[in-house]
């Protein structure tokens, strides 16, 4: 019995000592030859357009505009800081029945630029714009009364912009953008580094 005990705990430790080398072998890294000729250092940073000055309204259709004309474009998306904008609206309606009535009203009148919205506290609200002048606001103002819009109001919203980057441009894509940017009120273009994606 001494013996079948000896002979069990002779395999167990040779067990254990054969499973650690085993393992050890496995593990071991075989180190690769390096050519030190062949490493290209990347910079941190790359060229991108900004386009920049986009309130929440504008950036989605952008965003809409540039998956249409741009499929494959990189871009990302960054806030730019707050600003004051003055929102030319008609207040909410109760109804979606009740809106639909004022816009075929807009729409005679000749008003073809709103939105309405679907948020919760602004729900059937009609968005005549966003100005960034209280000034080009009132004049609009005037105008919508002068077609005999009577319930139009403004009100100045603290609004977070954004700008959209976009990474390593062609040439190609700069001149398409140029244009591009001319359809989008108040929004600019520059040329400038950004941290590479």
């Amino acid at each position: 019995m001494k013996i079948i005990f000896i002979i069990l705990l002779l395999v167990n430790i040779a067990y254990v000592i054969g499973s650690q080398l085993f393992s050890k072998e496995q593990n071991r890294i075989i180190p690769t030859q390096v050519n030190p000729e062949k490493i290209v250092l990347v910079s941190a940073h790359e060229n991108c357009l900004i386009w920049d000055h986009f309130y929440e309204e504008q950036i989605q259709y952008a965003q809409t505009v540039l998956s249409e004309l741009f499929p494959e474009l990189l871009y990302s998306l960054e806030e730019s800081g707050n600003t004051t904008m003055f929102w030319l609206y008609i207040p909410p309606f109760p109804n979606k029945e009740d809106a639909n009535r004022e816009i075929n009203k807009l729409r005679n009148l000749g008003i073809v630029s709103f939105r309405v919205k679907d948020e919760t506290q602004w729900k059937n609200a009609i968005s005549l714009g966003m100005f960034y002048d209280q000034k080009d606001a009132l004049k609009q103002l005037r105008e919508a009364e002068k077609k005999g819009i009577a319930n139009a109001k403004i009100e100045d919203r603290s609004v977070l912009l954004r700008k959209i980057i976009i990474h390593n441009p062609t040439q190609t894509i700069k001149e398409q953008m140029q244009k591009l940017v001319e359809q989008f009120d108040d929004t600019q273009l520059v040329q400038g580094k950004c941290e590479r994606l």
